[in-house]
């Protein structure tokens, strides 16, 4: 009933229902929640039941009518009609009661049967003590309440004041010298104030031998006794002050600071960074609390400390240089900090003033501050070799189009030996898909991404040697630059498949099975890894199958056809029959009507790419003998819907999740997939991790995918 499981260890029920008293018993307010208003019923009940149990030795028992009252007072419920008879039934007496008493499973019926005529009703009814982080009276007598009522109860105490639970909890993590050591020089008294702090805070607190331990150990010693105003020898000074410094926050910067190792540690503890950064995390607002919210704020603060990268000389990394930064900082000036300082015309001048100023971002609120920037191309800048660094010209595309591109950048991180042209490349030509027409972007989008999405799966697989990593890549990318219409995008999008033919198989000959084998992995040689290769390759074409795509060879075939035909060739039948192919797939019935979506699902519904595809009647036009040219070249950009949707459906089915059901019942999931954003208004990160969208809303066509991350699909999106 507290949301405890029943397989911890007997310490660990009063820390764990502590946590859960004030975690989901006030939510943000001082009136308890239904949570907590119930467990306190539940309790009062139990302790009832409990005490009646006691009198006949910890069992329920109920012999017939006549001593049945105790218990149904208890447990809210009276007898009617007659008891002793068939007819007798349980009613309900007290509402309250007699729902906790169903709701915690009390065998009812068994006691019902009791009551008319049957054999006697015995219930165990045991309870056990658990260990209490040192005495019941140290906590109980916290609470003011406890002094006006005079109560001695922990558990009642427990329930009713958050703030002796939240110290409870901080208590029961921190190790047995140093809970002794706070309770016996400071006093519990004076901790609770900071209970909070403690509690988010607190893990990482240290006492051995009557002194604070503090991150980077005597060298640091001074500093932290200057930025405390206490002295970590003397643990009743020091760690009062440090808890209530700046609202927290200097107790948060003790505990990450405190969670770092070796380089890190030693190059963030230096008594003259320390004073320099905490002002950097200082600066925003000092008066902001360090303890809002369920969660502990500024988590970024964490990553910075544990993922900044070193060089050989222990200096932090700085891709490109720090002039790049000072204008990725300043430029845009869309926080009160960075503005604050740009009207001081400060500079970042070295490597240590640059960390100081991600100490201040790392409380943005937001995820879209320089610091993620720097986070970001530090980590893929690292993973370069020093004489192949990122030039500050790539460091500022990087950091400019951060927002738009960040979830991209993994790749680059993932494939060092991508070059500044490669990524460079990615980026304009990205960036340049934005202009192709509204019709046609989506297809663009989709079809780049694919791409892209498999030539990073094949490299992976090492079926793109590392010797072509730069060159393939650049040449899978290259014919997307600059493409407007739509045959342009089928154009693109068949050239840089045949790319990727030609790199992974030595061939730019185009075949669907053969990519199969491809993405199902590398050849194997022996039994156990031919019959899984196998199995793979199974797999994914399932998938397509399910999804009725049309296959690539198809649409390869048909669209050098049409190529063929605007200059006066006419196709051969078997070209015809595959063409066929295109119109075998149709839309299932709809269920509501053009004025239904409108009103329902505004701005959500959009069905254009699935309505194209089924407008196109691509075998009428392969067999008439005078369809002018701008006909068969509307033709070919046509055919770029399906190619979107093949190549699509290749990735997902290559990502499927275990037990995925979608991909094999919904033959819309892929076809749905909003690659430009047109079925929802506003939305500005197409190139970040795909949103589930519409779940729940059949008038706007059902959930659907907006957005492309090749490595992050969501299997949920993918199951039943």
């Amino acid at each position: 009933m507290a949301g405890i499981s029943q397989k911890i260890r007997p310490e660990e029920v009063l820390p764990l229902l502590s946590r859960n008293v004030f975690t989901e018993g006030y939510q943000g307010s001082t009136r308890p929640t239904e949570f907590l208003v119930l467990l306190r019923r539940y309790v009062v009940q139990a302790k009832e039941l409990s005490l009646l149990a006691s009198q006949t030795g910890m069992v329920l028992r109920v012999t017939g009518c006549n001593d049945a009252g105790p218990l149904l007072r208890i447990l809210g419920y009276r007898i009617r009609p007659n008891c002793g008879t068939a007819e007798t039934t349980l009613l309900t007496e007290d509402p309250e009661r007699a729902f906790l008493a169903i709701d915690s499973g009390f065998p009812l019926p068994a006691l019902e049967q009791t009551l008319q005529g049957g054999k006697p009703f015995q219930y165990p009814y045991s309870s056990d003590g658990v260990p209490v982080v040192f005495s019941e009276s140290d906590w109980t007598q916290l609470s003011k309440k406890n002094m006006r009522e005079n109560s001695r109860d922990l558990l009642e105490t427990i329930l009713f004041d958050p703030s002796i639970a939240r110290l409870y909890w901080a208590f029961s993590r921190l190790d047995s010298e140093t809970s002794k050591e706070l309770k016996e020089s400071v006093g519990l008294g004076k901790l609770l104030p900071y209970a909070a702090v403690l509690d988010f805070y607190g893990r990482e607190l240290c006492i051995e031998n009557g002194s604070v331990v503090v991150p980077g150990g005597s060298r640091s010693a001074s500093a932290w006794k200057d930025l405390v105003g206490a002295s970590p020898a003397s643990p009743a000074s020091f760690v009062p002050k440090l808890l209530a410094k700046d609202k927290g926050w200097l107790a948060a910067y003790f505990d990450v600071l405190s969670r770092i190792r070796g380089k890190q540690q030693e190059y963030f503890t230096d008594p003259a960074r320390l004073r320099l950064f905490y002002t950097g995390l200082r600066a925003p607002d000092p008066a902001a609390p360090a303890t809002r919210g369920s969660f502990r704020p500024a988590p970024w603060m964490l990553l910075l400390a544990t993922r900044l990268h070193l060089d050989d000389s222990g200096q932090p990394l700085v891709p490109g240089n720090l002039q790049e930064w000072n204008d990725l900082i300043f430029r845009q000036r869309d926080s009160n900090l960075t503005r604050k300082w740009a009207r001081q015309n400060f500079q970042i001048k070295n490597a240590d003033e640059l960390i100081r100023m991600m100490f201040a971002l790392s409380r943005a609120p937001s995820d879209g501050t320089p610091l993620q920037a720097y986070m970001a191309i530090s980590e893929l800048d690292a993973r370069r070799s020093p004489e192949h660094r990122l030039a500050p010209a790539t460091v500022r595309l990087l950091g400019r189009k951060f927002e738009e591109f960040s979830d991209q950048y993994r790749v680059f991180s993932e494939f060092p030996d991508l070059d500044d042209q490669s990524i460079v490349l990615f980026l304009q030509t990205a960036q340049g898909l934005h202009n192709v027409a509204a019709g046609d972007r989506g297809n663009a989008m989709g079809i780049f991404q694919a791409n892209v999405g498999m030539w990073q799966i094949l490299a992976r697989q090492g079926e793109i040697p590392n010797s072509d990593l730069n060159q393939s890549w650049q040449q899978l990318i290259k014919p997307f630059a600059g493409i407007r219409t739509a045959a342009q995008v089928y154009d693109a999008g068949r050239a840089s498949v045949s790319q990727l033919f030609q790199f992974s198989t030595g061939s730019p000959k185009i075949s669907q099975d053969k990519i199969i084998d491809l993405l199902a992995g590398p050849a194997q040689s022996g039994t156990d890894g031919k019959e899984m290769h196998r199995e793979s390759a199974a797999r994914i074409r399932s998938v397509l199958d399910d999804q009725r795509l049309v296959s690539l060879d198809t649409l390869m075939i048909v669209g050098e056809a049409l190529k063929d035909k605007a200059h006066g060739k006419q196709p051969e039948d078997y070209v015809m029959l595959l063409a066929a192919q295109t119109k075998e797939f149709e839309l299932p019935r709809p269920i509501f009507s053009n004025s239904e979506h409108e009103e329902w699902a505004a701005g959500v519904y959009n069905s254009h790419h699935t309505d194209l595809q089924m407008k196109t009647d691509l075998p009428k036009l392969l067999k008439s003998t005078s369809a002018p040219a701008h006909q068969v070249e509307e033709a070919r950009g046509q055919l770029a819907s399906f190619l979107r949707d093949t190549l699509v459906g290749m990735n997902y089915a290559y990502y499927e999740p275990p037990g995925a059901q979608a991909l094999h019942n919904n033959p819309l999931l892929v076809r749905s997939h909003d690659f430009a954003g047109d079925t929802v208004s506003g939305l500005k990160t197409l190139w970040q991790s795909p949103e589930l969208f519409g779940e729940g809303t059949p008038a706007g066509g059902g959930a659907h995918l907006v957005g492309w991350n090749r490595t992050s699909f969501l299997p949920a999106a993918c199951k039943r």
